[in-house]
């Protein structure tokens, strides 16, 4: 799907510098951060070229070159200043406030930072996702940052207050994935409307400091990974015999285009998209390079298609497991554990379409979050389960599904994809507890942990 139009704007062919009338000239250094979070903002990182940001901030590319090493370096400038700026002006909001009155002001004040400067906003939210190393090593500490100053927050409230039964980097994904959906379509100007909204979101898990955060304790977690099952991408994976055989020409096709997929996965979650050639991806897949080009133009082709392979399968596993049982909230735990143990048992894979998808451009960082998307179509019995959750904003699904997803992608990138699965009762109550009360998906939980419905029997999957 393409990506909505963007507003038309007037031209800016001057450096940014030269627009402000009475402000000092900035800093080569400055003109092309400025012009990077333009560029980025308005047509995507992946397609700004270093030759349009010097054109844009008014210098030679001999001076972007004195300034910064490549184009990635002057991003992660780009995503740090933002970051900064956007920090600096929510920070009031969150020293020594209980959570009650901090969120509000300082959420609006995010709202506004992003409304003021889109571009910048796209950088922090959605561009920095596509850079290399470096730049995902910014964006993990920020977020480990934040992380850290959400939990100290939900802790702070008087034993006598209420807090929010969530674990901090939830809390960040649903707020993160409200509004990078909306900077990704350039409707940035809807954010505001939807304030109250978000809020009543987070209000949802709002329980008594007394009572303790049960979603971050060790009841949350499984003691051990459950079975988990393998799913692969198309055909057998297997090399071919060598010399003459008989197998058939759409045996070998299916096998080579297989070993090409599942190659260009791994060779991607090794050193990264951006690093990645189509002769490591060759070389690790033990086809000749007129196979590959046999298959697909490029790399982008590739790894779009090794994204889209296994996509039909496991929308069919969670459909099954879904509709297994009649309990709404058994539905919800038989579907996440499936979801996970397809996640946990297939690492390679999972990492493409979940953490590495952002580098390959558009229609790939699309598609990476589809499986969000879809997730939100599960939760949506949730509304009939109670007086309380018929009132919740129609945001809460879209809310839940960035909160567990933050926590999912987290653990793959991280590498801990195998311990997933543990996390089974944590991210089940995180979909339920809107919709039955945190005190009521808890008990349901538990339930369920009491009845063995996680189960040790395999997934299955058909192809």
């Amino acid at each position: 799907m393409a990506s909505p139009a963007r507003k038309s704007r007037a031209p800016r062919n001057e450096p940014p510098s030269r627009r402000r009338a009475g402000v000092p000239r900035a800093s080569q250094r400055e003109r092309l951060i400025e012009a990077i979070t333009e560029l980025a903002g308005q047509q995507g990182y992946q397609n700004v070229t270093i030759a349009q940001i010097s054109a844009r901030a008014g210098v030679s590319s001999a001076t972007f070159y004195e300034q910064f090493a490549d184009r990635e370096e002057c991003l992660l400038a780009a995503y740090r200043q933002a970051s900064a700026r956007t920090l600096e002006r929510m920070q009031s909001s969150l020293q020594d406030v209980a959570w009650a009155s901090a969120i509000r002001p300082a959420f609006t004040q995010l709202l506004r930072s992003v409304e003021a400067e889109p571009d910048a906003g796209r950088v922090m939210f959605v561009e920095a996702l596509a850079g290399g190393p470096r730049l995902r090593a910014a964006v993990r500490a920020l977020l480990d940052g934040m992380e850290e100053n959400a939990e100290a927050l939900l802790q702070s409230a008087p034993p006598d207050g209420p807090t929010l039964d969530l674990p901090g980097r939830a809390l960040l994904g649903a707020v993160r994935h409200v509004v990078s959906r909306h900077l990704r379509t350039h409707s940035e100007d809807r954010l505001a409307r939807l304030t109250d909204d978000v809020l009543a979101s987070m209000g949802s898990y709002a329980v008594p400091q007394a009572a303790g955060r049960w979603s971050t304790g060790p009841e949350a977690l499984l003691e051990s990974v459950p079975a988990t099952v393998q799913i692969e991408t198309e055909g057998e994976l297997e090399r071919l015999p060598r010399g003459r055989h008989s197998l058939p020409p759409g045996a070998v096709t299916r096998s080579q285009r297989a070993r090409i997929l599942h190659a260009t996965a791994a060779v991607t979650m090794e050193k990264g998209y951006a690093s990645t050639t189509v002769a490591e991806i060759v070389a690790a897949a033990g086809v000749a390079k007129e196979a590959f080009y046999r298959h697909f133009a490029d790399k982008q082709e590739a790894f779009l298609a090794a994204q889209e392979a296994p996509g039909q399968a496991i929308l069919d596993a969670l459909v099954r497991a879904y509709f297994s049982v009649e309990e709404w909230h058994e539905r919800v735990w038989l579907t996440m554990r499936t979801l996970l143990a397809l996640i946990a048992a297939n690492p390679v894979m999972s990492h493409l379409r979940l953490v590495e998808c952002y580098a390959a451009g558009a229609t790939a960082a699309q598609r990476g979050e589809e499986i969000t998307r879809t997730f939100t179509i599960f939760l949506e019995e949730g509304y009939g389960r109670r007086p309380e959750a018929a009132a919740l904003p129609r945001l809460v699904p879209q809310a839940i599904s960035g909160a567990i997803f933050e926590i999912v992608q987290r653990e793959v990138e991280a590498g801990r994809t195998a311990e997933l699965p543990r996390r089974l009762p944590q991210l089940v109550y995180i979909a339920i507890a809107p919709f039955y009360g945190p005190a009521g998906a808890i008990e349901r939980v538990r339930g369920m942990l009491a009845a063995g419905t996680g189960g040790t029997k395999p997934v299955s999957v058909a192809q």
